[in-house]
């Protein structure tokens, strides 16, 4: 007579589903990005074309390839908080803040580097 044990059955059956779901828990930790490795890879971004500096002093996603849209949102985050920081300090309206750095920012962004003009279409300086 066999003796068969359900459960070792089922943990056969279930470790197809299971070990993708796990390897990705283990490996989107490493894949994230912090503020600093996007701090540090700005300025390539901002080179290459895949990021540019707009009048509401935040940056756009130029081309949506490689890092490009996580550099474009950890940055905004931490230039809101800053900016936040400097409204409520300063007392003045957020808006005027985040226009006066976009207009520094433009100003700022050197020849080949790309800004978003009033009409949405990205210039290449």
């Amino acid at each position: 007579m066999r003796c068969t044990n359900p459960i070792s059955g089922f943990s056969l059956r279930i470790i197809p589903i299971l070990l993708p779901l796990l390897l990705a828990l283990l490996v989107l930790p490493a894949a994230a990005m912090s503020l600093k490795d996007a701090m540090d890879s700005l300025g390539e971004a901002k080179t290459s074309g895949l990021v540019g500096e707009q009048a509401d002093g935040y940056l756009g996603v130029v081309r949506d390839e490689g890092q490009a849209a996580a550099i474009a949102r950890l940055i905004n985050e931490a230039r809101r908080a800053e900016y936040l920081r400097l409204a409520k300090e300063n007392n003045i309206d957020l808006s005027d803040v985040e226009a006066l750095a976009g207009k520094k920012a433009i100003e700022r962004t050197p020849a080949g580097q790309y800004v978003r003009l009033p009409s949405g279409e990205w210039l290449r300086k």
